[in-house]
């Protein structure tokens, strides 16, 4: 029982966004504060009312949010999530089939995030296949750093250890590759800026003439159209 629970927590864990972990933590915490005593609990009652009116308002926007979460995704989204994780995350797919079976909802949650994650490096991949190499990279080692870390707090061995410092040292190398990918980038399109600041400049009056000339025989020719029409007509009556 407390391996499949373990497998479960791993699986959302590796799936779930730091936000959502955080918001899931948070949410916990109310109920596990120390228990107010009697005498407390009346004081607390008397002196807050304004409170106890204004906590209904903020209750709908996070239930709406956590049922939205819940609700399944259609069904080609959801075979296009799954079928990105296990070409691109084996183990990621293998534990969302755990998941799946014993908590649905959860399953729900991890999938909107991974179809997330999906949508947004196949955008990156339409517009630079290099770049969406590298994301691609990290978002598998960042998902990899989670899992190593969950599996951490059940247990401790220097493998373990060892496993989660070359990722996270591969994580930060990839980190710095994109980083060096997005300079190089941003410094070929300075170059071709400065060409066109060196164009514009170097061929000020040859481009304003040019342009000039343009303007005017357009004008030109819509003058002559229009008085024709009008001798025509003159003609006919």
């Amino acid at each position: 029982m407390q391996l499949a629970r373990l497998k479960t927590w791993l699986g959302v864990t590796l799936v779930m966004t730091s936000a959502l972990v955080i918001r899931a933590i948070a949410d916990d915490k109310p109920s596990k504060v120390n228990q107010p005593s009697d005498a407390k609990t009346k004081t607390s009652a008397e002196k807050k009312p304004a409170a106890v009116e204004k906590a209904p308002a903020k209750k709908p926007a996070a239930a709406d949010t956590a049922k939205t979460d819940a609700e399944p995704i259609p069904a080609k989204r959801e075979a296009a999530a799954i079928k990105f994780a296990q070409q691109h995350h084996p183990e990621l797919a293998e534990l969302l089939g755990r998941l799946k079976a014993s908590h649905p909802e959860q399953y729900t949650k991890a999938l909107r995030e991974l179809d997330k994650t999906r949508e947004r490096l196949e955008k990156a991949k339409d517009n630079d296949a290099d770049r969406y190499a590298i994301l691609l990279r990290e978002w598998q080692l960042d998902s990899r750093v989670r899992l190593l870390a969950a599996r951490l707090t059940m247990s401790s061995s220097e493998e373990l250890e060892t496993e989660l410092r070359q990722a996270l040292t591969e994580r930060h190398d990839v980190r710095l590759q994109l980083l060096t990918y997005d300079r190089e980038k941003s410094k070929t399109r300075l170059q071709k800026v400065d060409e066109q600041i060196a164009e514009h400049v170097q061929n000020r009056e040859v481009s304003i003439g040019r342009e000039f000339d343009r303007i005017k025989k357009s004008a030109e020719l819509r003058k002559k159209p229009a008085a024709k029409p009008t001798s025509k007509r003159s003609g006919d009556k």
